[in-house]
């Protein structure tokens, strides 16, 4: 194997969708201390609870939105949010 195909793009990021995800919401993308994970790699359910909790942040105790997103992307993540955690949103709307 050479040095090139053994390179990977992704850095501590196990998938491209993961390091994309880490980077739309600014996250570390170097330090592996920064996630909650278990194993050598940066999984994208890694960088999502991360991401949800930011959210959830926000839906529930009006902290600032992790980013700006679209009206139609910001229901759509409430929703899937309340899906996932049905009793803890329920508290609060």
């Amino acid at each position: 194997m050479t040095g090139t195909s053994a390179r990977n793009s992704c850095g501590i990021f196990k998938s491209k969708s993961a390091k994309l995800l880490a980077i739309k919401y600014g996250l570390d993308l170097y330090n592996k201390n920064a996630y909650i994970h278990s194993g050598n790699i940066i999984s994208y359910s890694d960088v999502k609870f991360i991401v949800d909790n930011r959210w959830l942040d926000h839906f529930m105790h009006d902290a600032d939105k992790p980013i700006d997103v679209s009206l139609d992307e910001y229901n759509n993540i409430f929703l899937s949010l309340q899906e996932s955690w049905p009793h803890i949103l329920d508290l609060f709307y």
